[in-house]
């Protein structure tokens, strides 16, 4: 089923957009699931396109949704940010309002991976382009891979086609969320690069990258990073993976500028400080909870900023605000924005 989006004016705001998610699985629970599975059964998926996307739409209009086969249910309805940081937590809420799963339906806010990638073609005015004939080169940095892509239909398409092109076939190899945390440069080339080896293969890369740099559990592992900057030396411990599609719901920026008194000549903490300093890192992690991630810390000039994302939607700024008030080195400073994109936090990717 192709990928479809409605556009419509003016963007809902965020009490909007969460009526708009209870009146959309309303629907679907009522009559949208049925009907569209029996268009399905009927060969006849298009006749149910306007009702989905009306109400897609109603949620945001520049939401993606997309029908396909599920992994454990007969069928699968996708409702994605479409590569939007700002639209992720938005469908995320919505995967978390649907109903359980059935036999018939299952419900993802990603795009995962093509399961026949050889098999899959995309029609482009009136000409195929098999993915079994798309070709890349990949670079190493750090904790993502450069990628150039080329397919010989690229020369005969304008660059935001190809480029649309280039987006579909990584996502269909390694499904949204693993080209969201592992890919960094995207390039769609015209001429077949010299050293060019078959998309398929990507995926190998990517696996063996993620292993660098996942703990046994899966979760990221951390690093620790060192500079100069304006006032002095700058330590920085993050974690080794910082894309915000591992969490698209903690789309707000909380952080926390903390002075302590006992100092290195370097304006690191001494032992005391720092002692002070892990169990206050310690007792806010404890307090968010599941509400929030701490992303990274950076210590400079005396003073350690905690890097903390969370729900913009719900209570974990005021809950870090509230449980910093014990500190007696200094006083805290604590400043939030909207961050859906993790921008605040980007100077520290690996």
């Amino acid at each position: 089923m192709p990928l479809f989006r409605r556009r419509q004016a003016p963007d809902p705001t965020r009490d909007h957009a969460a009526g708009a998610v209870v009146d959309f699985w309303a629907w679907w629970s009522a009559e949208g699931g049925a009907a569209v599975d029996a268009a399905i059964t009927d060969g006849d998926p298009g006749r149910e396109v306007e009702a989905i996307s009306k109400r897609v739409g109603a949620m945001h209009p520049e939401l993606d949704w997309e029908l396909g086969p599920g992994s454990l249910s007969r069928h699968q309805l996708v409702v994605s940010a479409g590569g939007d940081p700002a639209l992720r937590a938005l469908a995320r809420r919505w995967l978390r309002a649907a109903p359980a799963p059935t036999t018939v339906w299952e419900y993802a806010d990603l795009r995962g991976p093509s399961t026949d990638l050889g098999g899959q073609t995309l029609s482009v005015g009136g000409r195929d382009l098999p993915f079994s004939e798309v070709v890349l080169t990949a670079r190493r940095q750090r904790t993502r891979l450069d990628v150039t892509l080329f397919h010989p239909l690229f020369a005969d398409v304008d660059d935001h086609t190809r480029l649309q092109l280039t987006f579909l076939a990584l996502d269909a190899t390694l499904g949204e969320a693993d080209v969201e945390t592992w890919i960094g440069e995207i390039v769609p080339a015209t001429h077949r690069p010299m050293d060019a080896f078959p998309l398929e293969h990507l995926r190998g890369l990517v696996t063996d990258l993620a292993a660098d740099h996942l703990d046994d559990h899966g979760a990221p592992t951390w690093a620790i990073l060192q500079g100069e900057g304006p006032r002095g030396q700058i330590l920085v411990t993050a974690r080794s993976v910082l894309a915000s599609v591992q969490a698209p719901d903690l789309d707000r920026h909380v952080a926390i500028a903390v002075p302590f008194s006992e100092q290195t000549e370097a304006g690191f903490p001494g032992e005391r400080s720092l002692d002070a300093l892990r169990a206050l890192e310690d007792h806010l992690v404890d307090r968010l909870g599941t509400g929030g991630l701490l992303l990274a810390h950076a210590t400079e000039a005396g003073v350690r900023t905690l890097h903390f994302y969370v729900d913009g939607a719900g209570p974990g700024e005021e809950v870090l605000r509230t449980a910093v008030s014990g500190w007696t080195e200094g006083r805290v400073r604590i400043d939030a924005e909207p961050d859906p994109g993790w921008r605040a936090v980007a100077p520290f990717r690996g």
